[in-house]
């Protein structure tokens, strides 16, 4: 099939544009009727390599953004429950019992065109109003790591928000190597913890973050280190750092993400300790 003309790849197709690639009335059917392509209704069809989430959405003549939009160019995203989609005044708001849906506002007079996922910059703006401060600093700091986005989207997409939400979710960093280290580094800092972030330690390399003189807190993404390799180097770096005179901590994304109430009190319980400290010498 063509390429849609915008956004990411979804591998949905509106029947004019089959019809532009050469399909007439009858192909587009037998494609159906063979299951290479899904009818949606509402002029649209998919294959079997598109996102559930687009799915549901089409069938119901919405679209989707904010997160799962999000997550669809690319950036990193939070964990977030139900769909997260947009829909016309004009379309039917009823959901299946137990679909769980998040509708954004406002309720759109008109799609800005016909790609099944909203805009980048639209999709960005619902994000920073629906998530929480970490939430959005999360996807904003993503975006500006990943280079999806520079400073005047992020002003852009937050120009809406009242001047306590803005200052809820800034300052941000655009060197955050994960969504992971974003909520690390913003927990600790409210917590008043003194770190710096994207540290080279010599010996050991660039560290996620350094608090205080010797703790080294390294922040895994969902998909990182999955490799034995990866494991392997990690674990060589760590030991180096420990017989440097370091203490290592290395979070998962499910601790940070799923757990991080207990991640967090067990790092400020380290810090109270004092392990972040080199240790004094007596006279």
């Amino acid at each position: 099939m063509m390429s849609p003309p915008r956004g990411p790849e979804v591998h949905v197709r509106t029947r004019r544009e089959l019809e532009d690639a050469g399909y007439g009335r009858r192909a587009i059917e037998r494609l159906v009727a063979e299951g290479t392509i899904i009818a949606l209704g509402r002029g649209y069809y998919a294959t079997g390599d598109t996102p559930a989430a687009v799915l549901r959405a089409l069938r119901h003549g919405h679209r989707v953004t904010c997160v799962d939009a999000l997550n669809l160019y690319g950036f990193w995203v939070p964990t977030s429950r139900g769909d997260h989609r947009a829909a016309l005044r004009s379309a039917r708001l009823d959901i299946a019992p137990g679909c769980d849906v998040v509708l954004h506002a406002p309720i759109l007079r008109r799609w800005p065109d016909p790609h099944p996922v909203l805009p980048l910059p639209l999709a960005l703006e619902h994000a920073v109003h629906c998530l929480d401060a970490d939430g959005a600093a999360i996807v904003l700091e993503s975006g500006l790591h990943l280079k999806l986005i520079d400073a005047s989207a992020v002003q852009a997409a937050t120009a809406s928000l009242s001047q306590r939400r803005q200052a809820s979710i800034f300052p941000l960093r655009g060197d955050a190597e994960s969504g992971t280290e974003t909520r690390v580094r913003r927990g600790l800092t409210r917590a008043g913890a003194r770190m710096r972030s994207q540290v080279w330690v010599e010996g050991i390399g660039r560290v996620d973050l350094l608090v205080g003189e010797r703790l080294i807190i390294e922040c895994d993404s969902v998909a990182h280190h999955a490799g034995v390799e990866d494991f392997h180097r990690d674990r060589l770096r760590d030991l180096t750092a420990h017989r440097l005179g370091y203490t290592v901590v290395r979070l998962t994304w499910e601790q940070v993400m799923l757990d991080w109430d207990h991640t967090l009190a067990t790092l400020l319980a380290m810090i109270r300790a004092g392990v972040h400290r080199r240790p004094r010498r007596r006279g």
